[in-house]
């Protein structure tokens, strides 16, 4: 099925949008007719990307914010509205992951700044999008970037990104029932092990030796002989299935998608 500009007419907000996930999804809402609005924090990588856009004849608005930051995140959904009348999907991509240490060993702070981006920024994006979406008879697409960590635990560490990404499920599942009679659908997307700059950060420590005692037990031997972000899945990948996601009509619920590379089934098998 040909679903080339099955977005046209649509709006979106995309957040995490200056690289990696968010930077693919973007621009693959582009390529299909969206229009879509850019957050980041990241301002420099925000105009290369918009310019990216504009160099493609797409249409889109960016926003230099943070998504934990209550009053902007009011004004660049507002902002969005007012621009283009409505909105009809949310992407939540913007996040941190952490390699932190052993929970005996978290500061308060390293915890904040990993649940803050990751549970905080959902949920402050997602209850905007609901006050405009269930005031429209469309309703809306919410549409979570999540992670194989929503589904498993590991060794020693993580624990952070790991409580923020089962939390960000439990949530999603929550506010799902309550856009089921608004038309809102919500959907978390869990992807394991991509090709993002934050797995760029990963792979040195690999190589360095500075996270060893972090990814002992938790790379397979393809991963220690390729490095990580060799063995990971393209970013296309995910922006692809998130477009499929997102062209659902209001009849279809997809509650959760959880995306592998080949090569880690036998690991995660049990859990998919």
């Amino acid at each position: 099925m040909n679903i080339e500009k099955r977005l046209e007419g649509k709006v979106a907000i995309v957040t995490g949008a200056a690289s990696g996930i968010g930077e693919a999804v973007s621009k693959i809402f582009i390529a299909n007719a969206c229009k879509v609005a850019l957050i980041d924090t990241d301002e420099k990588r925000l105009k290369q990307v918009e310019a990216d856009i504009y160099n493609t004849n797409g249409i889109c608005l960016t926003f230099c914010a943070d998504v934990t930051d209550e009053d902007k995140v009011i004004k660049f959904f507002k902002d969005t509205a007012d621009e283009w009348g409505h909105l009809d999907i949310l992407v939540n991509s913007a996040g941190r992951d952490s390699l932190s240490p052993p929970v005996s060993e978290v500061t308060l702070e390293e915890w904040n700044k990993t649940i803050g981006p990751n549970m905080t920024g959902v949920f402050l994006c997602c209850r905007e999008a609901f006050r405009y979406m269930e005031k429209q008879k469309s309703g809306g697409r919410i549409i979570n970037m999540g992670s194989s960590s929503a589904m498993l635990a590991s060794g020693p560490g993580h624990s952070p990104y790991r409580a923020s990404k089962h939390g960000m499920m439990g949530f999603s599942k929550n506010i799902l029932i309550e856009g089921k009679d608004k038309n809102i659908g919500v959907t978390v997307i869990n992807p394991s092990h991509v090709k993002t700059p934050m797995t760029e950060i990963i792979d040195k420590g690999l190589y360095d030796g500075s996270l060893k005692a972090y990814l002992d037990g938790w790379l397979d031997e393809k991963e220690y002989k390729e490095g990580i972000y060799a063995s990971c899945i393209d970013v296309e990948n995910v922006a692809e299935i998130t477009l499929y996601v997102a062209t659902r009509t209001p009849d279809v619920t997809i509650p959760q998608i959880a995306i592998y590379p080949t090569h880690k089934i036998h690991r995660y098998g049990m859990e998919v």
